[in-house]
């Protein structure tokens, strides 16, 4: 996709890839023994490592893979880039994404008192997206995660040292899996990102 972005922008307009991310990345369980692990998405994928409490926070931990990923790519995006990347998180709306949890009566009472307290209805949810695709101070925004239609700041754990290393390695992992998809892959990274 990053080749058709590049090639849809002008002088006076840049192409943007808004990734839906969402402020569970803040609950995001640390992965113990990342660092030793010899494959990121290997071990995520590992039926062994995925037992039932593990899974429990693969929501959370998807979305803050989303966010380190973004960050990753605007990163390696040559500079001056005709690209603004930006993850978001549009909010808590009322939609159908708490059904898994709500088979539980207690469950389905506090997700009923949460939405009615706390909840935007999914048109205004629908704005938060749009917003970023079309706001015209795209720059101040890439590479950052956005809430609520507002740059705001990673967990503690997407802003760390740590999070660097685990970032690369997230990072190398994901276009390997891609190159043995489609190899024209490498290719367009050797164009239009920064080599390390």
């Amino acid at each position: 996709m990053l080749p058709y972005l590049i090639k849809s922008t002008t002088a006076s307009d840049t192409a943007r890839l808004v990734i839906v991310a969402s402020d569970a990345h803040f609950r995001a369980n640390k992965l113990k023994g990342v660092a030793n692990w010899p494959s990121i998405l290997g071990k995520l994928n590992d039926e062994e490592y995925c037992t039932a409490s593990v899974m429990k926070n693969r929501y959370e931990l998807s979305k803050l893979l989303q966010v380190m990923f973004v960050r990753e790519l605007a990163s390696r995006l040559l500079n001056p880039t005709p690209v603004s990347v930006t993850s978001i998180n549009p909010g808590f709306c009322h939609s159908r994404l708490t059904r898994s949890v709500e088979s539980n009566l207690v469950m389905k009472l506090m997700v009923h008192v949460g939405k009615v307290l706390l909840a935007r209805t999914t048109e205004m949810e629908s704005r938060a997206l749009v917003h970023p695709a079309v706001e015209p101070s795209e720059r101040d925004r890439h590479g950052r995660y956005v809430s609520c239609v507002e740059v705001a700041e990673e967990s503690d754990y997407a802003l760390s040292e740590e999070r660097k290393e685990f970032s690369r390695r997230l990072w190398e992992e994901t276009i390997e899996i891609l190159a043995k998809i489609d190899p024209r892959v490498n290719q367009i990274i050797s164009q239009h990102l920064l080599a390390r």
